[in-house]
């Protein structure tokens, strides 16, 4: 697509994506409109003044017709549901094009994009791909669903550079000309069903990523993974299968990648072993009498957890609750062995309880500061309490890093029992 054909855009969304996308659209020297579901006092007033002051215009409390409408484009934020979005519906009625955040991004650059998606580690995997990479060559960049908008670096990179993405199956939906090099599935377990009606429409968002490719990119699979050989019937590009090159399917994941750009088995074993974990997945967080307190509030759904239990071998008082997705809790019950209390909190507490409560002792609390505190009273020596919500954070918390950071700052604070 060509950018000189769109003077006035509309961004959906006022957050970390919207504002990165305004930056850089004030760049491009664009007209800019911002519609927002949520109202005004729900944002920084004075960051809204300054754009304002910049001649972007604001809606907030809703989506207009009236103030879309002169936009010759619509540039969606992730947490857009596509699905449902009363934009996505304008867009269609007065034809003006509707894209995401990447997709837009995707088109102001010539590097090379290497694109991971997957229900669970693709945030890991992507660190870890990018820190090999950056091993071998100094053009290296990271973003997307990991924290940092590809639109607000993508100016910075040119051809020849190596581009790592990880990609969520929301970004996914609104791919248009989105053509990644590599592009990598991790593995695909039911999620977001409250966004998708069934686990096929989870499945098409995330098979976008092959969606134009070529047969001389590539496509990187899980040779274990049920669908592997559903999604090698549908694509074009080269295939590369990682199963047990190392004992974690992510680590066996990143080095068939860094592979395809010249990087070795012992180039990879280099970046792991100084691989320390990442925030809010897995985190140590503190040992206190005893007793090991870990972060997870990155598993917003019952796999993570279930990868959590496989790797803790400790006995554990398991934090849990949140927003819920729709999704089986009894996934679980498999791997309750060593869990010896399930704490509850959030909006979908007494849905989760009613699933295990005749497994194990089980609890609902008001407060993450309540949950925490009598978590602590019930682990004894050598257990290990697991934040691991396996939900998503929207019923409380503004985000899985805004949920995880009040754990871990909860859990600092803990003095005596």
């Amino acid at each position: 697509m060509d950018i000189n054909n769109f003077e006035t855009v509309c961004i959906v969304g006022w957050a970390k994506t919207g504002i990165s996308l305004c930056n850089l659209l004030l760049f491009l020297k664009k007209e800019i409109r911002v519609t927002e579901i949520k109202t005004r006092e729900n944002f920084t007033s004075s960051l809204i003044d300054k754009f304002r002051e910049r001649g972007v215009k604001f809606e907030f409390g809703g989506h207009s017709e009236n103030f879309i409408k002169t936009s010759q484009l619509i540039i969606l934020s992730p947490g857009v549901d596509v699905l449902s979005s009363a934009v996505v519906g304008i867009s269609r009625a007065l034809n003006i094009p509707c894209v995401g955040e990447i997709e837009f991004s995707y088109w102001l650059t010539k590097a090379k994009f290497i694109a991971i998606t997957g229900t669970n580690g693709k945030t890991t995997t992507s660190y870890l791909t990018y820190r090999v990479l950056r091993e071998r060559r100094k053009r290296v960049f990271l973003g997307g669903n990991i924290g940092r908008p590809l639109s607000s670096f993508v100016l910075n990179t040119k051809k020849g550079d190596l581009i790592v993405l990880e990609v969520s199956s929301f970004q996914l939906e609104t791919i248009l000309q989105f053509r990644p090099y590599v592009a990598a599935v991790l593995n695909i377990e039911p999620d977001h069903l409250d966004r998708y009606l069934t686990f096929d429409e989870y499945f098409k968002a995330k098979m976008n990523i092959f969606k134009n490719q070529k047969n001389v990119d590539w496509a990187v699979l899980n040779k274990k993974s049920d669908l592997c050989k559903v999604i090698e019937k549908r694509i074009k590009s080269k295939l590369s299968f990682f199963s047990s090159e190392f004992s974690n399917e992510n680590f066996s994941c990143v080095y068939r990648i860094a592979s395809i750009f010249g990087a070795s088995k012992l180039d990879c074993l280099k970046v792991f072993s100084a691989f320390g974990g990442l925030a809010h997945r897995l985190q140590f967080v503190r040992k206190f009498k005893e007793i090991t307190f870990i972060n997870d509030s990155k598993a917003t759904n019952p796999a993570s957890t279930i990868w959590a239990l496989k790797n803790i071998k400790t006995p554990v008082i398991l934090i849990a609750g949140g927003k819920d997705k729709g999704l089986d809790y009894s996934q679980i019950l498999p791997y309750l062995k060593k869990v010896k209390k399930i704490n509850l909190f959030g909006e979908t507490s007494s849905k989760i309880k009613d699933v295990f409560s005749s497994h194990v002792n089980t609890e609902i609390f008001s407060s993450l500061e309540d949950i925490v505190a009598t978590s602590f009273k019930n682990a004894g020596p050598g257990d290990t309490v697991l934040f691991s919500p396996m939900c998503s954070s929207f019923d409380m918390f503004s985000d899985y890093r805004q949920r995880g950071k009040k754990f871990i700052e909860i859990v600092k604070n803990l003095q005596y029992k």
